[in-house]
C-alpha cells in the first residue's frame, strides 16, 4: 500500500471519526434541550398555580429571566447552542465543511482541456516569432463559461428548498454551523387558558420527535397543554421571525 493510499484512508477515518463526534455533540444538545423544554413547562405551571394565570408572551418578554426573578428556576434557561463549550468543535467542522464544499465547485467547474488549449496557444505565439500568428483559444465548456446576465440561470428556482408550508426556507447556520432556529419560543393565552414551548432539534437522531409530537410544526419540538398554538418560526434575511403575535423568543 503506497503513501497515497495510507494517506486517504487516514484521511477519510478522520472525517468519519470527525462526523461522529460532531454528531454526539448535536444528540447531547439536543437531549438537554428537552429537559430544559421539560422543566420550564413545570415552571410555567407553578407560575400559573400561584398567579391564576400564564406569564404573558411577547417578542420583548424573555419568559426564561421571568421565571428566574420568580424565583421558580434556579438560573435563567437558554439553548445549548449559545452556553455549550462544544462550540469551537461545531465551528471548526462548519469550516472544514465548507472547505470541502468550495474545493468540491471549483473541481467541478475545472477545464483541464480548455486550460491545455490556452496554454499551447500561448506557448506557440511565444516561440514562434512571426507576428501573424494568431492565438485561437479553445472555447469554454458548458459548465465553465462567461456568460451575459441575459443567460444566467434563475438562482430562485435552483437553490433552496422551502423547508415549511410557508415557503421559507429555515435552513440557514450561525458563523458556527448551528442553526438559526436554535433558540426556545414560547407562546400563552390566557383567554383559552393555554400555553406552548418549542425548540429545535438539530441532531438527525432526534428528528422524528419533531414530527411525531402532536404539535401542529413538524420543524419544532412542542411541549404544553395547547400544542396548537403557533410558536414556528422562520428565518428572513439572517434573522429568526415569528408567524404568530405574543411570541417570546428565548437564545
Amino acid at each position: 500500500m503506497n503513501y497515497l493510499t495510507k494517506f486517504f484512508v487516514f484521511l477519510s477515518l478522520t472525517a468519519l471519526m470527525l462526523l461522529v463526534c460532531v454528531e454526539a455533540i448535536k444528540a447531547s444538545r439536543d437531549q438537554l434541550r428537552l429537559i430544559n423544554s421539560r422543566s420550564l413547562s413545570k415552571s410555567i405551571q407553578h407560575y400559573h398555580t400561584l398567579n391564576g394565570v400564564y406569564p404573558e408572551s411577547n417578542i420583548e418578554n424573555n419568559i426564561s429571566e421571568l421565571l428566574f426573578a420568580e424565583g421558580l428556576i434556579s438560573k435563567p434557561v437558554r439553548d445549548p447552542a449559545y452556553t455549550s463549550a462544544t462550540l469551537s468543535v461545531n465551528y471548526y467542522y462548519y469550516y472544514l465543511i465548507n472547505f470541502y464544499n468550495t474545493a468540491k465547485r471549483s473541481l467541478s467547474d475545472f477545464d483541464s482541456k480548455q486550460i491545455k488549449e490556452s496554454i499551447k496557444a500561448k506557448i506557440s505565439y511565444y516561440l514562434n516569432l512571426n507576428n501573424d500568428t494568431k492565438i485561437d483559444i479553445a472555447p469554454s465548456s458548458d459548465q465553465n463559461r462567461k456568460q451575459g446576465l441575459e443567460s444566467w440561470v434563475d438562482s430562485s428556482k435552483v437553490s433552496h428548498i422551502p423547508d415549511n408550508k410557508h415557503g421559507v426556507s429555515n435552513n440557514f447556520l450561525d458563523s458556527n454551523g448551528i442553526p438559526l432556529e436554535c433558540v426556545i419560543a414560547y407562546k400563552a393565552d390566557n383567554k383559552t387558558n393555554s400555553y406552548e414551548i418549542s425548540v429545535y432539534l438539530e441532531s438527525r437522531f432526534f428528528k422524528e420527535k419533531m414530527k411525531w409530537d402532536g404539535g401542529n410544526d413538524t420543524n419544532r419540538f412542542e411541549i404544553g397543554n395547547d400544542l396548537r398554538l403557533n410558536t414556528e418560526l422562520v428565518v428572513v434575511d439572517g434573522d429568526i421571525s415569528v408567524l404568530s403575535k405574543n411570541v417570546s423568543i428565548i437564545k
